[in-house]
């Protein structure tokens, strides 16, 4: 009889022992393992990232300003997950961009009074914004397309340069940019990526000084991008 409660508390020992290690085995129990990864292979579970992108932009709005495309621009940001899904990912952008143009020498008019010169405008853009994107898969994939929205604040400066004389205004404006891109990893769930993204850029800003009024422009944008966790 004693060798049978022996044997019985000796497979009751092994069993509960048994049970503790697979209960805090995180490979083996579900349970403990709730948290979603984004890869099996990596166990990185990326929430973040930020990004440094060359910026291309052509003005959609007072051509007879400024026509011509400026290759002179930047965008740096950041965006952080919202949720376990990786769907939803807000943050923010920082950008610039320099738009410039020569008029050939010609003759001007105005009222009683000409003058014969050739011109340079300028065109300086800030912009400011908080943004909210939606990924259509999951982030762990090579080639994942988005699309966002910008709403923030615009700073523009405008500058025209005639002979030895120049005048220059300034202005304030409400920014709204829908875009859309596409990260691509070198990998999957790759740390390192290239985001490359159109986007449109609207502004309220006005100068009545060169007779300017709400700032519109069309942009591609191609970077890097860092993930983090």
């Amino acid at each position: 009889m004693r060798k049978i409660l022996l044997t019985i508390l000796l497979a009751g020992v092994c069993f509960i022992s048994g049970n503790a290690q697979y209960y805090y085995d995180r490979s083996k129990n579900p349970d403990k393992n709730t948290g979603k990864i984004s890869s099996p292979k990596s166990g990185r579970d990326f929430d973040r990232f930020y990004f440094l992108s060359w910026d291309n932009n052509s003005p959609m709005s007072n051509k007879d300003f400024i026509s011509q495309s400026s290759s002179l621009g930047t965008k740096l940001g950041f965006r952080k997950r919202l949720n376990d899904e990786d769907k939803f990912w807000v943050g923010a952008d920082f950008g610039w961009a320099v738009y410039k143009q020569y008029f050939p020498t010609q003759t001007y008019t105005s009222g009683v009074q000409s003058v014969t010169t050739d011109l340079y405008n300028y065109a300086y853009t800030y912009s400011l914004s908080a943004n909210l994107d939606y990924f259509f898969l999951p982030m762990e994939k090579i080639f994942v397309p988005y699309a966002g929205l910008g709403i923030g604040g615009a700073y523009d400066k405008f500058a025209q340069y005639y002979n030895v004389y120049g005048s220059q205004s300034s202005s304030w404006g409400f920014l709204v940019r829908p875009e859309a891109g596409v990260l691509i990893g070198f990998k999957e769930n790759s740390p390192w990526r290239i985001k490359a993204a159109f986007h449109y850029d609207y502004s309220t800003n006005t100068s009545s000084d060169f007779d300017y009024k709400n700032f519109m422009s069309m942009g591609f944008q191609i970077g890097l991008v860092k993930m983090a966790w």
